[in-house]
Formats: C-alpha cells, structure tokens, sequence
C-alpha cells in the first residue's frame, strides 16, 4: 500500500476529490447511480440546485459533473502511477456550489492506493473505471432520462481529452512519450470493450482537431453534441466556448 502525498491529494482536493470522508457527512453514496430509482430520485431532487426543471438537463449537468470520476482516476494512474479506488461504493457524493453552479464533490471513503506495475493493471484499472462504473451510470441515466448516450460520453471525454492534453501535468519532459502513448491506446477501435459492449470506441468519435474559433483566443475542439449548459436558468452565461450551435457559425 502506498499514500498520496500531501501535494497530489492538494491537487485532487482542486477538482473537487477529498480524502477526510466522515459518516456525519450527509450525502449519495455512487452506488445508487447504477439503479434507475435511485438516480431518478437523485435529479429529481436536485433540479432546482442545478438550475433546471427538465430531467435531461439535470442528467447531462450531472454527467459532466461525475466526469471527474474518470478524469482523476486517469491523471493519477497517469502522472503519478497511482490507483485510486473509485468503486461506486466507494464514493460519496456532497452537494456543492461554485460561482452559482451547482458543483458536487467527492469523497472517498478509502483512500489508500496501490502503484502500478504492469500494463495489464492499467487496462483492468480503465475497465473498472468506464466499463463496471461510467458506463453503467450512462446506461441508467439513458433509461431514466431519455436522454442520449452520445451527449453523456461526450460529456467524459472533453475531460479525458483535457488529463492527456494539459502539459500542466507533466512531471517531466521524459513523461511526454509515456503520457502521449497512454492516449492513443486509449482512443483505439480495437481497446472498445475497455468501455463497455462498444463496436466503436465511445471516447474516438469525439477526437477532431482543433480549430480556431472567433472570439476564442486558443485553438478550440468544438464539441459534437450539446450538453445543455445553455438552458440552465440564467444559461447563456454557462454555454461552453465550444458550443456546436454558436462555433459552427463563428468557425473561421
């Protein structure tokens, strides 16, 4: 067993991942996404925390929220060559707020990890990650919802697209080859059924090149479906930079 340093947990506890889980604490343990009743209940409740009275809304808000989910978990095995355990029951979700969003974190009840010391362990961790967890959230939030699995992965891979495309993550330069590597196993066809009963990979469809966008100062990928940010109340002010309805016209 092995711990996180003080500074890798820093850099969790930025994006919303914290390790002092105390049962007083009131919140959704991760296992009740993967039940229809239980996520249904969950949105349902949450609608006007997250800005909204339409369900599909509220489920890809929450997808893009619970993203992190494999976005931590990649950086970490990723960067630091670390597993954390992200097994549903091992989550906890608390309601949250930033900058008027609604911004849930996570913690988790145990925090130990292991390090990493074969390919075959990162390709079992990726399959934990997406095809015994995120997919099966998605599956449920499709069912509940209605809404489209398309716009869900999406909702993941901008994020998975952003761990592997931040140079900010890079311990060293002598990473880059490692990291860079890592992505493209990640994107191939043939590594399908790392994320679920896919032909196609689920995360392959979204990866385009970069374009330049007006009234953007850096390259943008535009995404390919909408996540709705836009009808939140008050929502103009959340559509993404990357928005497929206003890049597509300002595309330059």
């Amino acid at each position: 067993m092995n711990a996180l340093t003080q500074e890798q947990w820093e850099t969790l506890k930025k994006y919303r991942f914290h390790k002092e889980w105390s049962p007083a604490f009131k919140g959704e343990e991760a296992s009740s996404f993967l039940d229809e009743e239980g996520m249904k209940a969950y949105l349902s409740e949450r609608v006007a925390l997250i800005g909204t009275e339409d369900l599909k809304v509220a489920a890809s808000l929450f997808m893009k929220r619970y993203a992190f989910v494999a976005a931590m978990g990649l950086m970490a095995m990723t960067y630091w060559n670390k597993k954390l355990n992200l097994k549903p029951e091992n989550l906890i979700l608390i309601d949250g707020d930033k900058n008027g969003l609604w911004m849930p974190q996570f913690y988790i009840k145990d925090a130990s990890v292991t390090e990493f010391t074969s390919h075959k362990e990162k390709e079992a961790f990726i399959q934990s990650v997406f095809r015994e967890h995120l997919d099966k959230v998605i599956q449920v939030l499709k069912k509940t919802t209605k809404l489209s699995n398309l716009i869900l992965w999406e909702n993941i891979a901008v994020y998975v697209f952003w761990i592997y495309e931040n140079d900010a993550f890079l311990l060293s330069e002598g990473m880059r080859k490692q990291r860079d590597e890592q992505f493209r196993q990640l994107l191939l066809d043939e590594h399908s059924q790392w994320f679920g009963r896919y032909h196609r990979n689920p995360l392959a469809r979204y990866y385009s090149s970069k374009v330049n966008v007006e009234g953007v100062t850096e390259n943008v990928r535009v995404r390919k479906t909408c996540c709705f940010s836009y009808r939140l109340e008050n929502g103009e002010q959340y559509r993404c930079k990357t928005c497929p309805q206003t890049c597509r016209v300002k595309r330059t």
